[in-house]
């Protein structure tokens, strides 16, 4: 592990540093450069380090696990059993006590940011929490963990040797920088915005537009009521491009065991609207008006 304060300056260095965006040329290559670099990346934490390791919503082929582990570290935002294993404790305590990054708990900031940077209150997990349990001793994960900082440093190599420094901010300080924001963003944005399909016991929310740029994590809401499934988007319109991977590699025999969403819960979700839509405020032409008398008695 590096120290904790040398984490913290790489970590701000590498986000400032992609407002040097603005001094570098620009080109459309460039854009689709930070595209690749942000989408595939996201997809990486989000296929491995969320869907597989934090909810076995899938099993997979060793070296694809390898390879999807490996993109998803390079996102610089630490290792996957560190990721995973708070993201676990994320769902035991839902916005209460425990939780690691609940704007209703610990506030905005640190929901945010705050809890990824605090490594006196967030760098060790408990030895009981599964994620530890079942894949601290798999060999090529432990030395990820471990080495964490070195998918993000290949990376930046390469960025550097491909295109100078032009291609290292567009190819990584950028993408990385957006990356940890949509990230992080389902932590806060989707604990206060967006819409609830699910009355669950937590404030997350369905939200579109994180969904997007968190390649299908920003149906929150589903997700908190049915964790195990290997989609968080329930549905065909709702964008979920890392289901659309998991969904390939299982066609080509390199994922199996895929858990799909259960009929009882599209089931609760029609029963569910249809009862919201039963709901309607009083009119106030259709209200009983109070007596004078009894008006008189309630002021």
């Amino acid at each position: 592990m590096l120290p904790n304060l040398l984490q913290i300056i790489i970590f701000w260095t590498v986000q400032v540093s992609a407002l040097l965006v603005f001094a570098v040329p620009f080109r459309w290559a460039f854009v689709a450069v930070w595209a690749a670099s942000h989408f595939l990346r996201a997809i990486g934490l989000t296929l491995a380090f969320h869907r597989y390791f934090a909810h076995r919503a899938f099993k997979m082929h060793r070296v694809a696990r390898f390879v999807w582990v490996w993109i998803g570290t390079s996102a610089m935002q630490k290792g996957p059993i560190w990721w995973a294993g708070h993201h676990v404790n994320h769902h035991k305590y839902a916005d209460r006590d425990g939780d690691p990054h609940s704007p209703m708990v610990s506030g905005v900031y640190y929901a945010h940011i705050g809890w990824f940077l605090n490594d006196t209150r967030n760098d060790t997990l408990e030895p009981t929490n599964p994620v530890i349990r079942d894949f601290s001793r798999v060999p090529e994960i432990a030395f990820i963990e471990k080495y964490f900082f070195l998918p993000p440093l290949a990376l930046a190599i390469a960025m550097f040797a491909l295109g100078g420094f032009p291609l290292l901010i567009w190819g990584f300080c950028l993408p990385t920088m957006t990356l940890a924001h949509a990230t992080f963003a389902i932590n806060t944005v989707n604990h206060m915005f967006g819409s609830r399909r699910f009355e669950t016991v937590d404030e997350s929310r369905n939200n579109p537009f994180t969904a997007f740029f968190a390649v299908g994590e920003g149906w929150h809401n589903n997700h908190h009521r049915y964790q195990r499934a290997a989609r968080n988007g329930f549905y065909w319109w709702e964008f979920d491009p890392t289901w659309y991977v998991i969904r390939a590699m299982k066609a080509v025999g390199l994922a199996w065991d895929v858990q799909a969403v259960p009929k009882r819960i599209y089931e609760e979700a029609r029963v569910v609207k249809a009862k919201r839509a039963t709901r309607r405020a009083p009119s106030i032409i259709e209200a009983v008006p109070l007596s004078l008398e009894l008006a008189e008695e309630s002021e």
